[in-house]
């Protein structure tokens, strides 16, 4: 078999960048493969490489063989005849003998004809499932495509196998096939079957289809959107889990005189500026377009696209920028929606949303408020956090930063988005870094007075009396407020309640002394005597152990809670500092979130380091190349 490896290195909600190793090749993903066509190149593979960056090409096995050029292709490869040095990927031709209404080769002939020409990632023929088939017409071509899968498997070592999900417009069946081709062996998964959908602009249910493929097939190989070559749908589907588009739409629509932008499409005789400074525009009008100029412009959109895509993952802000682009159509905008608003999508991309991110929580329309942060932030409130006992209580309708608790006041203010949310969590990920603007309170949280009546008549009974107040200030006999110092180990308590679960407070043990920033007055460490417990970091307000902070999180929590279990193999290493390999895992909690502070213990859970965790569970037990966990201390 093909030496082929998949690592995570960013992430945000499903969206992955990942490097794609198989073979002598490497390919970033999210990225796209383009169309090249053995007769018509309007653009070369080499102008692909030298000017845009292109990592992977994408050619057609039906067209080649039934091109002129078949015989040189088949005696020097492809590889040489497209003078091409990174991997090609090949199509069996399934669309094409749909478009035409006829089928003139073999599966297995096919997967020869594949070989013999040079392909470096293989796609058996499946049978295309039309929007018009009945049920029992899918069914036979969804079984049939399985078997060829498997069949292909067989005789595909060298190459990498592509495992095409189709199915049709019955999710249930797109359900059977992503487990098929998930035990399938494939090295690709490929949803296929989308380009009716795209075309008639149904992409909520283009978000169906890919999110009943993306919850149904293992975590740890790549994910391609067969046919969605676009780029005002590119980072919709990368928030799904998308890793891989292909496009020929950069010709075609130059065929057209077609403009691609990321709002949409336009006829280029329509238009009266261009809306670009790329090489192919710049100092140009409409007029001057050819083909060629608006080929090459529709690849610098394409290419800069997912580009931007990239960025916007390393810097935590994807759901920002989808956001912005689904406002180009209603569709799109009605499929974002659909994507949060359905539970089972949300609870799936909430697992794979990290717990923390680099960038503040931008509030950008009604939509951002369905977030599944939003979701996991009030969840966690509801389930881990427990106030303060004894204490008068004020609960301030008007959000104030500046309300902090001390040792006789405790203070619950009303987050726009959030509800009701203790002053002493205020500076931890999300609460702290969520930017809203005040315009948008009423509609971000309308009930917000439900969150503050459900807060009363569960937490009454820990309050000396409870009050509600418009502002801090407003509250009475608070004359020497002031002059209280802020309740910073109520802050660690409750730092620990929400990141680790109920238990994780009864750390906070033995002499304990603070350490407060003299800047800006937040907590920044807790030791117990001269020894540090731990750290509370700065950019997210997330508490991180130190050795004796893990050794007492350990006791204090649940068996496997916030635990990563290692192989015996694997403790050396971990116990020198150095990250836990998916391949290393044998167990993990599985309420745990990627980027979660989290202690690795060994096969009899002994506690040998801690460490931020890239994966969640499921991804710990199916991944079988790259970090999992990156060591922060390794205990020898």
């Amino acid at each position: 078999m093909v030496n082929a490896m998949f690592e995570i290195k960013y992430r945000d909600a499903c969206a992955r960048i990942c490097d794609w190793k198989f073979g002598k090749y490497k390919v970033r993903t999210p990225n796209i493969a383009i169309v090249v066509n053995p007769d018509k190149q309007i653009v070369t593979p080499a102008e692909l490489c030298d000017i845009f960056g292109a990592e992977i090409i994408i050619t057609n096995a039906y067209i080649i063989k039934k091109s002129k050029n078949a015989k040189k292709i088949e005696k020097e490869g492809m590889h040489k005849f497209y003078s091409w040095n990174g991997p090609i990927y090949t199509d069996s031709g399934t669309f094409q003998m749909y478009s035409h209404g006829s089928v003139t080769i073999r599966p297995q002939e096919t997967i020869d004809y594949q070989k013999k020409i040079g392909s470096d990632i293989i796609t058996p023929l499946d049978m295309f499932t039309l929007p018009k088939d009945n049920r029992e017409t899918a069914v036979h071509k969804l079984e049939e495509t399985s078997k060829r899968i498997s069949d292909a498997r067989l005789s595909v070592s060298e190459q990498l196998l592509v495992g095409p999900v189709q199915g049709g417009r019955f999710i249930d069946l797109r359900e059977k096939a992503s487990l098929s081709v998930g035990k399938s062996g494939a090295d690709v998964f490929a949803i296929g079957g989308i380009v009716p959908l795209m075309e008639r602009y149904e992409f909520s249910r283009l978000i169906d289809t890919v999110m009943t493929v993306k919850m149904n097939i293992p975590p740890g190989r790549p994910v391609h959107a067969f046919g969605c070559g676009h780029p005002m749908l590119f980072s919709l589907l990368v928030l799904a889990g998308v890793d891989l588009f292909d496009s020929a739409a950069y010709a075609l629509y130059a065929e057209d005189k077609r403009y691609m932008t990321v709002r949409g499409t336009f006829k280029i005789d329509d238009m009266h500026e261009l809306p670009c400074s790329c090489p192919a525009c710049s100092g140009k009008k409409p007029s001057d377009m050819d083909k060629r100029s608006i080929a090459m412009h529709n690849l610098y959109v394409t290419f800069g696209e997912i580009r931007t895509i990239r960025q916007a993952i390393m810097d935590g802000v994807l759901f920002e920028l989808v956001e912005q682009r689904v406002r180009a159509h209603p569709a799109l905008l009605e499929a974002y929606v659909h994507l949060l608003q359905n539970k089972d999508y949300s609870d799936f991309i909430e697992k794979y949303d990290p717990v923390t991110k680099g960038s503040a929580f931008f509030y950008t329309g009604a939509e951002s408020a369905m977030r599944p942060a939003i979701h996991r932030a009030r969840k966690r409130l509801h389930e881990r956090y427990i106030p303060p006992k004894g204490r008068k209580g004020y609960l301030v309708r008007s959000f104030d930063r500046f309300a902090k608790s001390t040792d006789n006041i405790h203070f619950i203010v009303r987050e726009s988005l959030y509800g009701v949310v203790p002053s002493d969590i205020l500076n931890i990920y999300p609460f702290g870094q969520t930017i809203v603007p005040p315009t948008a309170s009423k509609e971000t949280h309308p009930g917000a007075d439900d969150s503050l009546n459900k807060y009363i008549s569960t937490y009454r009974q820990y309050y000396r009396s409870l009050h509600i107040i418009s502002k801090y200030k407003d509250a009475k006999d608070l004359d020497d407020y002031e002059k209280e110092p802020h309740d910073h180990l109520l802050e660690a308590r409750s730092v620990l309640m929400y990141q680790y679960g109920g238990g994780a407070e009864k750390i906070l043990y033995g002499d304990i002394k603070l350490e407060v920033s003299r800047k800006t007055g937040r907590l920044r460490r807790i030791y117990i005597g001269k020894d540090i417990l731990g750290t509370i970091r700065a950019e997210d307000g997330m508490f991180v152990p130190a050795r004796l902070g893990a050794e007492r999180l350990k006791d204090a929590l649940k068996k496997i809670s916030y635990r990563v279990v290692v192989s015996d193999d694997a403790v050396p290493f971990v116990m020198e500092g150095k990250s836990v390999f998916s391949r290393f895992v044998i167990d993990a909690d599985r309420e745990i979130r990627p980027y979660d502070e989290v202690l690795i213990v060994d096969s009899s859970d002994k506690l040998v380091g801690t460490g931020r965790c890239l994966l969640n569970y499921d991804e710990m037990m199916d991944f079988r190349d790259g970090v999992a966990v990156k060591t922060r201390i390794g205990f020898s």
